[in-house]
């Protein structure tokens, strides 16, 4: 009776929870951020006094972008540093993110030879 409770507590439990949990731990700062920049888009900012003084004109929506260019560079990074219960779900995340971005940054080359080639 004593060694099945301490198998039972010795068991890994729910590893398809974790699984998730790592996937979308080092996704939520790109998430987050993106929701940002798709609110702050068409963004009047002379309706909002108190965040005009301290952003003026299109500041919020360029700190947002921002914000979402340092999220996505440091979603791999989280991604490979997650420990083990997260681990596999961190690691799917930042590969994932990395092919994004890659994908992402052929295609800004492919316009910027269009526009070079005019």
């Amino acid at each position: 009776m004593v060694d099945e409770s301490v198998d039972n507590l010795n068991s890994t439990g729910d590893t398809k929870g974790n699984f998730w949990k790592g996937f979308f731990i080092a996704s939520f700062a790109p998430i987050i951020s993106l929701i940002c920049v798709i609110l702050t888009i068409d963004m009047q900012i002379t309706d909002y006094p108190a965040l005009n003084k301290f952003f003026g004109g299109d500041d919020l929506f360029i700190f947002s972008l921002m914000s979402l260019l340092a999220s996505l560079i440091a979603w791999p990074i989280i991604g490979f540093s997650l420990r083990p219960p997260y681990q596999e779900g961190g690691r799917a995340s930042a590969k994932l993110g990395l092919v994004g971005g890659g994908l992402m940054f052929l295609y800004g080359l492919i316009l910027m030879s269009y526009v070079g080639a005019s």
